[in-house]
């Protein structure tokens, strides 16, 4: 019995763009659906996406484009319309001869691309082809460029890597018919099993990343029709999962940087611990430092900052920079030495043992398919990205908000943001137990606003004030003509409001040491008012900084410069 076969209802075909958002010329695919199956074919011709008519399935022939354009576009029309013609021949051919229908697949490859192409690639060793257009691609960046993406070397010992296994594998030479997501699967296992630095064999991680390079260089012989991906089915590919995870990556405390920083070291070592100190304290990958040479610094109401373009994004970020940050850059005047990154990796590993960073640390490994775990002590895992991860973390310890911090390390999402949070759980428990322990000394129970408990605090804060002020006065000889203004303090001590405690030190400072009279100090601590009426009992240590009491009073000076400013601008805008 002769059944029934509908050619127009089981084979289709119709032209799609490859990137049709893109605003480069994209590929032209041909795709034909046989019996529901799909597969996409290159035609060799490309197309600016805003050229191409959907409807009649060609690019745009016009006296609107440029003469350019209209060659080119007739060209790939003129190819479009010869494989329109192929696939017609193909499917009479299926007409005629409907039982071949179950080889179908390959009856199409030799009507589209007839037989020439199918010798040709045959005929090409796929790894010197890939080779010469690797050496000859003018947009790969060489190593001595600083420029993102991967190298021309990094794309040759990629295909190198290849040809060892197609070797040892018994294959010298193949073509692309010959590569597919089998032979894609049999390097995997080679890699998997391959030894290097020894006795170890391959990480996971550096498997699938092998594989995922080879295939995008594999990639580029597409355009020229000698392999087809989808075909090949190398889309298909997956990176085998690590088990690892990313807690080998360690961070140094602030103690530990500051070991580091109070070395001496031989002039290349220096240079090398200076670098990385700098990006400790600024949050900035080893790829911006020359960035932090061409910063601009600028002055602000509380400090200095440098604002930065980075190279990696070209985000432009604003760094405070802390004193031993500036330090270092004031050192080399804005201008680092250069030095290799290779060179930074040899060099901080002899400085981190010199520090004595000799903490063991577990390190888990997924090598070979297995999981393993073996202690190295600290200073073996330092690198040029513990730098960040150890602001970022000690940024956090310190309690600065996480968004706070990624508009300095130029990070735009959380999860790139936390691959270098290495704040650990102890970390995490002390940052809670610490902050509970400030807000419960900062949080009186009701009882102690009570009159029996008044002399012990406000005894607390006279003796705060005390301190306070003989620290401020460190440097004068004699604080004997300041006892006065001690006594007045001690007689009023009740009357002192817990908001004014900062000022009152502040101004009894500045004006002692403008040699101002006793009395001249109590009578304008009386008309400031801060000390008034008893408002109650308090405890504030927080309110009084023992330590650069200079900075504090230059601090309560520009911000009353800043409140006076404002009110002179709210006066102008009323007036006007």
């Amino acid at each position: 019995m002769i059944h029934q076969v509908f050619i127009n209802e089981i084979v289709k075909a119709n032209f799609n763009l490859r990137q049709p958002k893109s605003e480069r010329p994209t590929n032209i695919y041909l795709i034909v659906r046989i019996n529901q199956k799909q597969a996409k074919l290159s035609t060799g011709v490309k197309v600016y996406p805003e050229h191409w008519n959907i409807k009649k399935q060609e690019a745009y022939i016009s006296c609107r484009l440029t003469e350019s354009d209209n060659i080119n576009n007739t060209i790939a029309n003129k190819k479009l319309l010869e494989l329109r013609s192929q696939f017609e021949e193909f499917k009479r051919y299926l007409c005629d001869n409907p039982s071949e229908l179950e080889n179908s697949w390959e009856l199409l490859r030799k009507y589209i691309y007839k037989d020439n192409d199918m010798q040709r690639s045959k005929k090409i060793n796929a790894i010197h082809w890939l080779r010469d257009i690797i050496a000859n691609d003018k947009t790969i960046k060489t190593s001595g460029e600083h420029k993102r993406g991967s190298t021309m070397e990094t794309y040759l010992i990629v295909l190198k890597d290849f040809q060892t296994f197609l070797k040892e594998n018994g294959k010298d030479t193949i073509s692309f018919d010959d590569i597919n997501l089998a032979l894609i699967k049999e390097y995997e296992t080679y890699l998997f099993n391959k030894k290097v630095k020894g006795e170890r064999t391959t990480a996971t991680s550096t498997v699938g990343n092998k594989c995922v390079q080879l295939i995008g260089i594999i990639k580029r012989a597409e355009p020229y029709n000698l392999i087809d991906i989808h075909e090949a089915k190398l889309d298909k590919y997956s990176k085998p999962r690590s088990r690892q995870g990313n807690e080998n990556e360690i961070y140094l405390t602030e103690e530990e940087i500051n070991k580091i920083h109070s070395l001496k070291l031989p002039y290349k070592e220096e240079v090398a611990r200076d670098i990385f100190i700098l990006q400790c304290w600024t949050g900035q990958r080893f790829s911006d430092i020359k960035s932090l040479n061409k910063g601009i610094v600028k002055e602000t109401s509380n400090g200095k900052v440098l604002e930065i373009v980075q190279q990696k994004k070209t985000h432009r970020v604003t760094i405070p920079l802390f004193p031993i940050a500036l330090e270092i850059l004031e050192k080399y005047k804005f201008n680092l030495p250069e030095i290799s990154e290779n060179t930074m990796l040899r060099y901080l590993k002899k400085i981190g043992l010199k520090a004595v960073l000799t903490d063991q640390h577990i390190v888990t490994e997924d090598r070979g398919g297995s999981v393993t775990n073996t202690t190295k002590q600290r200073w073996e895992l330092i690198g040029t990205h513990t730098a960040q991860r150890s602001y970022i973390s000690n940024m956090l310890k310190r309690g600065y908000d996480s968004h706070l911090l990624m508009k300095i390390t130029g990070h735009t999402t959380e999860e790139a943001f936390k691959r270098y949070v290495k704040v650990s759980s102890r970390d995490a428990a002390s940052v809670i137990l610490k902050t509970e322990a400030d807000r419960a000394k900062n949080e009186l129970p009701k009882e102690t606003f009570q009159e029996s408990n008044a002399s012990i605090n406000s005894n607390q804060i006279l003796k705060e004030i005390k301190k306070g002020i003989e620290e401020g006065l460190k440097p004068l000889k004699e604080l004997s003509e300041i006892k006065e203004v001690m006594q007045y303090i001690t007689i009023n001590k009740r009357s002192i409001r817990p908001v004014n405690t900062r000022r009152l030190i502040a101004m009894v400072v500045s004006l002692e040491k403008d040699n101002t009279p006793s009395q001249t100090i109590i009578n304008m601590l009386e008309a400031s008012g801060i000390i008034g009426s008893v408002s109650g009992t308090m405890t504030c240590a927080q309110y009084f900084p023992m330590q650069n009491m200079n900075e504090l009073v230059l601090d309560e000076l520009r911000a009353e410069a800043i409140k006076i400013e404002s009110i002179n601008k709210e006066e102008v805008k009323l007036q006007k």
